[in-house]
């Protein structure tokens, strides 16, 4: 059985910014933006973002360019991001939080930025990439002058419009190319099955560089509403909390564990702002029910939890499900739902083949969310996007690499990993990127990082060392990986052991790792 999404027609030009333009017109002096004090209408979004595209455009910047975008939440991020839609090219989400040197790693894996767009306080992050950078905070002159109308860009509907890096196992990110086809259908499921209108004002919350963050960006100005930035570079629950009863909030996207924290501040501050949300679409790791469910049942919350399912590769979201009947999520896994429009799901064997229903496989996803596939693929990757025999046609798909089955109802559950990715507070990591960049450390022989349980049930990782004689020293190491991998990617705790356990076939126990890891807590140092 293949799960189908309602076939939903799509108009014939399916430019995401195309719907931006058209609120500009309809509605000019409604409230588009707002970041701290700054506030910009439609009209005058719309009219920084033309000036902007049409620099970009006698740049040379067009149809096939990709241009990075290093900026905190502050107008000249939406600007910028629309401004490059504008001129035809896609953008590049090149997180500020991020350090140095995977900044650099992930602009030196694409020939197709020339040009990254930066400001004062974010130019040092990329001062030794490779291309030019372009100072927002000098521009003004020069965007002056330039017309404030939309530029006439001849563009198709499977042009790229934005590239988000995944984890690679080899150490080298992947560059996921998204089509605007894909996110135009995206934003139209959600417009229209979520009834999101004006009135859903949305807060981006979650890290620049997460594919959810795109959505989340997006999402308000498609549908006419106001996006509202948090002024943070960092993640403050107390400041994202304030933001939504202050202006309202009436949709989030964002990862489970951000949905916990600000329930926690629902609780601590005696309000009920997250419960006057409309709608919270959370995704990107497995949901915690018993965080949620005193919160979400209370009398009077009228907030819909919609628990998501999707990949990057797949313009991020490929089903949805709303989460009403907790009693039964406490003693089974949590569905993810049916597909969005325009898409279908299958789980398949080894051989590309249906398994029977209700039975484990691959998931694998065809429809109008499959991507354009990576950037800088390496071979092994780009089988994952591959095509299978549905009756006499061949239909492109792509094997996501998670495990999960249908149900009788047609729903989707997720079942976990084929390999070694796992996702952490809604973002996907590949432990073998982390081992990677552990094993090239001076001090360490060998490692083994495993996502395990904390305290509170949460995954986090731990890394298994075996040191290179006497020269380990776990200050050393996290200074040392924090200057290559995202905070997200540095090990919570690390393990030194003298050497790893093996299984009968003469493999790492990866098991016998786990399974005795909360008896070697004296030799583990907490980050």
């Amino acid at each position: 059985m293949a799960l189908v999404g309602r076939r939903s027609p799509l108009p014939d030009v399916q430019l995401v910014h195309g719907a931006f333009e058209a609120h500009a017109h309809r509605t000019p002096n409604a409230v588009a933006l707002t970041s701290g004090a700054d506030s910009l209408t439609y009209a005058e979004l719309n009219a920084r973002a033309n000036r902007f595209a049409h620099h970009l455009g006698s740049l040379g910047v067009g149809p096939g360019s990709v241009v990075g975008v290093c900026l905190d939440r502050v107008a000249e991020l939406m600007v910028s991001i629309l401004g490059i839609l504008k001129a035809g090219a896609a953008y590049l989400p090149l997180d500020p939080t991020y350090p140095r040197e995977r900044l650099r790693l992930m602009l030196t894996q694409l020939d197709q930025v020339k040009f990254t767009i930066v400001a004062d306080a974010t130019a040092a992050l990329i001062d030794q990439a490779p291309g030019e950078t372009l100072l927002v905070d000098t521009l003004t002159d020069r965007l002056d002058p330039l017309p404030d109308t939309n530029p006439d860009v001849a563009m198709r509907n499977d042009d790229l419009c934005y590239v988000v890096f995944t984890s690679g196992s080899t150490g080298t990110p992947k560059a996921t190319a998204v089509r605007h086809s894909g996110w135009y259908n995206l934003l139209e499921w959600l417009r229209l099955e979520y009834r999101l209108g004006a009135h859903s004002s949305g807060l981006s919350v979650s890290s620049f560089g997460f594919d959810i963050s795109q959505r989340g960006l997006m999402a308000p100005l498609f549908v006419g509403a106001t996006l509202h930035l948090l002024p943070s570079r960092v993640f403050d629950p107390r400041m994202a909390y304030r933001l939504l009863g202050r202006h309202g909030v009436r949709t989030l996207h964002c990862a489970p564990s951000t949905l916990y924290v600000l329930i926690d501040q629902e609780r601590a501050q005696g309000a009920d702002f997250m419960t006057r949300v409309d709608h919270v679409f959370i995704g990107g790791e497995p949901l915690n029910v018993a965080r949620v469910q005193e919160w979400a049942t209370k009398a009077g919350n009228t907030c819909n939890l919609l628990h998501q399912y999707g990949v990057a590769e797949c313009t991020d979201v490929a089903s949805s499900h709303e989460l009403r009947d907790y009693s039964r999520y406490r003693s089974g896994p949590v569905p993810v739902g049916p597909p969005v429009y325009n898409t279908e799901i299958r789980i398949l064997d080894d051989d590309l083949r249906e398994v029977p229903d209700g039975e484990i496989g691959e998931i694998c996803i065809s429809g109008a969310s499959v991507s354009a596939g990576y950037l800088n693929a390496a071979p092994d990757d780009t089988l994952r996007f591959t095509e299978i025999d549905i009756d006499g046609a061949p239909v492109p798909i792509y094997r996501t690499g998670d495990r999960g089955h249908l149900t009788p109802a047609g729903e989707l559950v997720v079942a976990g990993r084929l390999d070694a990715q796992i996702k952490i507070r809604g973002m996907r990591i590949d432990l073998g990127d982390v081992e990677h960049a552990v094993r090239g450390l001076v001090s360490v022989r060998d490692v083994v990082v495993l996502a395990l349980p904390d305290a509170d049930g949460e995954r986090s990782l731990v890394a298994f060392v075996v040191p290179a004689g006497n020269l380990f020293d776990q200050g050393t190491v996290r200074s040392e990986l924090a200057a290559v991998l995202p905070r997200n990617m540095v090990p919570q705790e690390f393990v030194a052991v003298p050497a790893f356990p093996l299984n009968p076939n003469g493999k790492i126990d990866r098991r016998a790792l786990s399974a005795n890891f909360r008896g070697n807590r004296t030799t583990t140092v907490r980050k």
